[in-house]
């Protein structure tokens, strides 16, 4: 007699397992308290950062995404939402760039904010990466590099 309530129970958790298996990928990681580095340390991992998040992103549909993090990223308080408003002035509406990775941290002895996107070609997929190292007081840009 208890097979067909188990049964029951199982058909009835199997719509809430699919579901479960359509959800969206992981959005935009934000350390509010990071690490110290060196510059080649914080090129590494950028370099080395993973964009499962981002996989099969068209570049096309990168400034939508873009936006979607970035108001994301303002839910972190006020620090992180000036962080959020310089990007968004500084870097057209329109940039084919997708924010993975923002970390605040310390590089070369500079407090930084590590912003590590993903970008892509024209007519592609997001598939390579780059670091903006960005100084947390004055919001200026003061190191880059990207990776293909």
């Amino acid at each position: 007699m208890r097979a067909p309530y188990r049964m029951i129970a199982l058909l009835a958790l199997l719509p809430l397992l699919a579901l479960g298996a359509g959800c969206s990928k992981p959005g935009l990681e934000y350390i509010p308290t990071g690490g110290t580095y060196t510059m080649d340390e914080a090129q590494a991992a950028a370099a080395s950062t993973n964009l499962e998040s981002v996989k099969d992103v068209r570049t096309a549909d990168a400034p939508a995404l873009r936006t979607e993090r970035l108001e994301q990223l303002r839910t972190n308080g006020p620090e992180a939402s000036a962080l959020a408003d310089a990007l968004t002035k500084d870097f057209p509406s329109e940039t084919a760039a997708v924010p993975l990775r923002i970390e605040s941290g310390t590089i070369d002895g500079a407090e930084c904010w590590l912003v590590i996107e993903a970008w892509g070609d024209e007519d592609g997929v997001l598939s390579h990466k780059r670091l903006w190292v960005i100084n947390r007081t004055t919001l200026e840009i003061i190191g880059s590099s990207s990776f293909r």
